[in-house]
């Protein structure tokens, strides 16, 4: 509905992007980015801060990273910097680690001839020295040797094709770097670079090395036996680091580190029965606005069009319309059919047929202006509204449920496409500016999306990350096959 076109992404074969997730690391942050800028190119930096009250945003911007925002928990904010960036080549690194001269040779060489699997972390290494440092950085490789299983503050470098594959990082509290390794492992295999990224030993200087240690293999082995990873999360006490007061102390903390897998509540898994009725105070039911053209060729899909041909382009597109509608079939909300042109009424009831189907034709305008007037529209009857669009085969009416429920403890829930744009946006009030000047059909329009949400106050969720069809790379293995 909203995503960049495929040109935008990376043409250049070597090309890195970094991904950084931040809660205030103004202290850790520089020396990771004066590392950063001594590989050669210079790689394309993302700093995605999750409300930061130090001065991480400026530290960032002054050693010329770009600065996102996106709501607090490492999966989601790592998630949207990927999204964000037009790289080939993505590497997800801690704010507190340190990549040593001999490391950065070792990636420089890895990215001139990555292996066919193209998904690697680094050694694991800690910043201090002694007896007790020394064990946990012996046990840790020797676990790793055994299990196969690496940390997340050992970095995780990989295409933008396997990140996509895997569908990005998990939205869980606790574990979304284990999950994240282990869904690698499984869909193709993960290499061990054999140089270290440095890490900061903090936490086990908070609670005590071995406690420290000990407390992490647990919580792995459990999550590994299959305990839930919002079970475990309350006994992953968060690291915060502390902002300085104007007075040079440390300022209270506000809540989790991104930098640590304890994500804040909108990160927590819904639950409950999909398909249950949704319990709104004011007894309406929630309205999805479906925003869907007439399928002509040459009038939809234009840029998958460019490498299959028009017809077959309008295909693809008529099965996905379908199959998204019948899919959200249904779940317990009204379903109003948003359609272009104006002229295509008869049209649009015959392709998606008309059982529990509302059809209002699109206003005039960009796809801004169509949808803030919509979703106003929307607001006079319902109390939730949900945008989607009919470019996701895998968006159902249980995704759309997962997104109303958020809106009990949220303003505004946020579906991710992985080409920087989103496939569903579901709001609990209409904030206009979510609507305006947007750089629609660009990467840009997570990102500023999510931006303008923070300046209007609002609270956000995201959802999993799903990909938009535009191009022929993103089209489902049975679409090629139905539509040859």
């Amino acid at each position: 509905m909203t995503g960049a076109p495929g040109e935008h992404r990376g043409t250049d074969a070597g090309g890195l992007g970094v991904v950084i997730p931040t809660l205030n690391e103004a202290r850790a942050l520089p020396a990771l980015l004066r590392d950063l800028s001594h590989l050669t190119p210079p790689p394309q930096v993302v700093v995605v801060d999750g409300g930061s009250t130090d001065e991480t945003r400026e530290v960032a911007r002054e050693a010329g990273a770009q600065v996102i925002w996106a709501p607090r928990g490492r999966g989601t904010q790592m998630n949207v910097g990927a999204a964000c960036l037009s790289t080939p080549w993505l590497l997800f690194v801690h704010a507190d680690s340190r990549i040593p001269p001999k490391t950065r040779s070792a990636l420089q060489d890895w990215l001139q001839s990555p292996p066919s699997h193209e998904a690697a972390h680094f050694a694991f290494e800690l910043d201090a020295r002694g007896p007790l440092w020394s064990f946990i950085t012996v046990g840790q490789r020797l676990r790793e040797a055994l299990t196969g299983m690496a940390y997340g503050d050992q970095g995780l470098l990989l295409s933008r094709r396997r990140w996509e594959a895997v569908g990005g990082f998990p939205h869980l509290p606790l574990m979304e770097d284990v999950e994240m390794v282990l869904r690698l492992r499984r869909s193709g295999g993960l290499a061990r670079i054999p140089a270290p990224l440095v890490t900061s030993g903090r936490r086990y200087r908070r609670s005590g090395v071995i406690r420290g240690w000990l407390r992490n293999t647990a919580l792995i082995s459990l999550y590994r036996m299959g305990v839930p990873s919002h079970r475990l999360a309350p006994l992953y006490p968060p690291y915060a680091p502390q902002p300085k007061t104007p007075g040079g102390g440390e300022a209270p903390s506000r809540g989790p580190t991104s930098g640590d897998s304890a994500g804040p509540p909108a990160c927590q898994p819904t639950e409950g029965e999909v398909g249950a009725p949704l319990p709104f105070s004011d007894g309406s039911l929630p309205l999805v606005l479906v925003f869907a053209k007439a399928p002509r060729p040459g009038q939809v899909k234009t840029r998958l069009a460019a490498d299959l041909g028009e017809e077959t382009a309008a295909r693809i597109y008529r099965t996905m319309g379908r199959t998204v509608v019948d899919g959200l079939r249904g779940g317990p909300f009204r379903i109003r059919v948003c359609f272009a042109p104006a002229d295509a009424r008869t049209e649009m009831a015959d392709w998606l047929g008309r059982a529990d189907l509302d059809f209002h034709p699109q206003s005039d305008g960009d796809l801004g202006h169509r949808m803030e007037t919509a979703a106003a529209e929307a607001f006079r009857s319902a109390s939730r509204v949900c945008l989607v669009g009919t470019d996701t085969p895998d968006l159902d009416h249980r995704v759309v449920v997962e997104a109303l429920r958020g809106l009990e403890d949220a303003d505004a829930v946020v579906g991710p496409a992985r080409d920087g744009g989103y496939y569903l946006l579901a709001l609990n009030r209409l904030e206009p500016s979510l609507f305006r000047d947007v750089p629609w059909s660009t990467s840009r329009v997570l990102e500023t999306t999510l931006a303008r949400a923070k300046e209007a106050g609002l609270t956000v969720r995201t959802l999993t990350m799903r990909v938009d069809v535009d191009r022929i790379t993103d089209v489902p293995p049975n679409l090629m096959e139905a539509h040859p």
